[in-house]
This record gives structure tokens, sequence and C-alpha cells, in this order.
């Protein structure tokens, strides 16, 4: 089925956490004071406290800011050191500056320094505020997993996507046991038990 979601925000989401990483990859180069020894035990390498990253899209506009309230170094693996986040919290700016941001929160997060695999656990909820004909946009699950390269993202644990109307009155929601989101050719394959319900007045259309 198609998301209920209009296909640039469906890619901007995912690319939100996407671009997002590269950042993590300059931590290694911050002050020497900021680092801590390694403990060959753990693999503890260091650790930041309240870090903020952001990017610039090719037109010099800030297009993402990345904030946590602690990352800390891993043991390094086949494909390179992982960080752990605690709060991770993502805002994604839209090219027109009319348009509300996206937001993307958790609890924790385990992000590969390539940037490959992104594990968001907790409490993750995703939404961007009402704009135009659209109303308040919600996805809440959990855990997610994001593979940006790939451009998909899964999880194995009961997610909901819903719409709020600017006067708070429900329009839609889509609960499903699992879900699997190819968001390069924007599809959301539901597997397990799925309900999806649609208030009345409500067309549920996708653009």
């Amino acid at each position: 089925m198609r998301w209920p979601i209009s296909s640039r925000v469906n890619r901007g989401l995912l690319a939100m956490v996407g671009l997002g990483l590269v950042a993590w990859l300059a931590w290694h180069n911050l002050a020497d004071e900021l680092a801590l020894p390694r403990d060959t035990a753990s693999g503890y390498a260091q650790r930041l406290d309240n870090p903020i990253s952001w990017q610039y899209d090719e037109a010099g506009q800030l297009a993402y800011q990345l904030e946590s309230t602690q990352a800390i170094q891993l043991d390094q693996t086949a494909t390179g050191d992982r960080y752990e986040l605690d709060s991770p919290r993502v805002t994604l700016l839209d090219a027109d500056p009319a348009v509300p941001p996206w937001t993307l929160r958790a609890e924790r997060g385990t992000v590969t320094e390539r940037g490959e695999t992104v594990e968001l656990a907790g409490s993750v909820h995703a939404q961007r505020e009402p704009h135009q004909e659209r109303g308040l946009l919600e996805l809440t699950t959990e855990q997610l997993w994001l593979y940006p390269s790939q451009r998909r993202a899964r999880t194995d644990v009961p997610a909901r996507f819903s719409e709020t109307a600017p006067d708070g009155t429900p329009r839609w929601h889509s609960n499903a046991e699992k879900i699997a989101l190819d968001w390069g050719n924007e599809v959301l394959t539901q597997t397990g038990q799925v309900r999806d319900e649609i208030q009345p007045g409500s067309t549920g259309k996708t653009d």
C-alpha cells in the first residue's frame, strides 16, 4: 500500500537521519581534553556531553540539526566504531522556510561510524506540524532500524502512523505489528495484524 504521506516528506524523514550521521565522523577530531582513555575491557573510547551537529545543503542553507544529551564511542567493529546516543533529537529543515520541520526523538540510539545502520529505541516519535491541507503527522513505535544508503527502514514491533487536524480532531491512523519502508519507491509494507481507520469527512489522500 502507499504510505499516506507525501513522497517529498517520506524522503525527507529518512534523509533527516541519514544526513545527520555524517557529522559523527568529525567527532574523532575534537580537542584532546574531550577524549577519554580507551577501556580495553569494554571498548569505551570517548564521551561527549550535549553534542550538536549540523549539515548545510548545496545552496548553503541549514538542512538539519542533530542533538543528544550524551554520545559515547563504543568498541570497534568490522564496519568501524559505533556511537551510543542518549535522548537523540533530529530537526530536518525544509528548503522552503514556510514548511514546518520534521523532528525525530527517541530515548536512545546507536549509530555505526559509516552511518550504514541506525537503531533508535524507546518511545521513537517523529512528527511534522500542520501545514496547508495537512494536519499534524506522526509516527510512533518503540524501535526503528534505518538503512540510509538503501533508503529503507523497518521495525519488528508495533508501529502507528496518524494525522490530526489543526483543531485536534483525528483524521486517520494506521497500526501494524511490523512494517518495512522503502522510501525510494514510496512503498509501505505492513505485516501481521493491520488496522487502518479513516474518520468520516477525511479523504486520507496521499497528496
